[in-house]
């Protein structure tokens, strides 16, 4: 036996997985952070409640989970939304287009969504500065009357309860209108649905085993169950809201990596792949964590189906990254 033979493995197996680390920074963080402030889960829900007076020219909502508020106007109609210092922040035109005053402080302190810094040359005295920032009538905004202000729950309520009503003020068609939102602090979510897809994920792998498959074929189920939640997340929210391409682009990542792994057999760059699928479904994992506890997630797709995937990925990629990593390591020397 090559004494030197398990220091060769070793090598490789070291190189191989820092080849799949190297390609997991590449291909992931930037993804994460091309939008920083994203809809994002919530334990509070925020509802428009009221209309007064009551107009049929404007559709408000609440998106994102308590993100962002979006209006939406009939074509025809002039709408002009007033700032935190009743000062012109935002103008619908007749024609759809969206326009934002960048003389208004409350343009800045909306760009995140716990407050932005207002430069020194916002003045909501001076003649607005209109840009355009949207068309077709619609536009969603961070505007912090419509959803709680801090990261933490308020002292003086419990979960279930009612902890702020706020009013958005606005002129439509020239007459005054007040768009009430009311926020309620809602209770955790029930863990059945991790503890399903927990369940579900150990099921695909037992089922490998049993049918002696490779760990690759469940990592390529959950990777396209991670695809679909990641896209109906992403298609969820309009485009000015910053929706993560994260949300898919891990996982499609993951899944192409997946089937080059099965095309090409047992082979050293085959078990690579599918450690690098493994760790890029971690990461998709790592960066959705919050939506797994907290009891609103910024998607049009059933709560409970997000999480019992998210579960499912989870378990999946952790025993599919030691099995990779074991099978590198195992792997006869000069079999690559």
């Amino acid at each position: 036996m090559n004494a030197g033979a398990p220091r060769r493995r070793s090598y490789r197996a070291a190189g191989a997985l820092g080849a799949v680390l190297a390609t997991v920074l590449v291909t992931g963080v930037p993804a994460g952070i091309v939008f920083a402030d994203a809809a994002g889960p919530t334990n509070f829900r925020s509802e428009v409640v009221a209309v007064s007076p009551p107009t049929d020219t404007i559709t408000a909502e609440i998106i994102g989970g308590d993100s962002f508020f979006q209006l939406t106007v009939t074509p025809g109609t002039e709408v002009l939304v007033n700032g935190y210092q009743q000062e012109p922040y935002l103008r619908f035109g007749a024609d759809g287009i969206v326009e934002e005053n960048q003389r208004a402080p409350t343009t800045y302190l909306n760009a995140s969504r716990f407050g932005g810094d207002v430069p020194a040359g916002a003045d909501p005295t001076l003649p607005p500065d209109w840009q355009p920032v949207g068309t077709g009538g619609r536009y969603a905004w961070h505007d912090h009357r419509a959803h709680w202000m801090s990261q933490d729950p308020p002292t003086t309520a419990t979960p279930g309860t009612l902890i702020q009503t706020s009013d958005i003020a606005m002129n439509v068609a020239g007459a005054p209108v007040a768009v009430t939102v009311a926020v309620t602090w809602l209770p955790a979510p029930s863990r059945l649905p991790l503890a399903v897809g927990a369940a579900v994920g150990g099921a695909l792998l037992i089922l490998a085993l049993v049918t002696r498959r490779r760990l690759a074929w469940p990592l390529l189920v959950v990777a396209l169950g991670a695809v679909g939640i990641g896209w109906w997340q992403f298609s969820s929210l309009p485009p000015e809201t910053g929706p993560l391409l994260v949300w898919w682009l891990l996982p499609a990542v993951a899944a192409a990596s997946v089937l080059v792994a099965l095309v090409i057999g047992a082979r050293l760059v085959s078990y690579a792949l599918v450690l690098l699928a493994a760790f890029e479904l971690a990461v998709w994992v790592f960066v959705r964590r919050d939506g797994a506890f907290r009891a609103l997630i910024p998607t049009d797709a059933p709560f409970w189906l997000d999480r019992a995937v998210m579960a499912a990925t989870g378990v999946v990629a952790v025993v599919a990254a030691i099995g990779a990593a074991a099978a590198m390591y195992r792997l006869p020397v000069g079999d690559d």
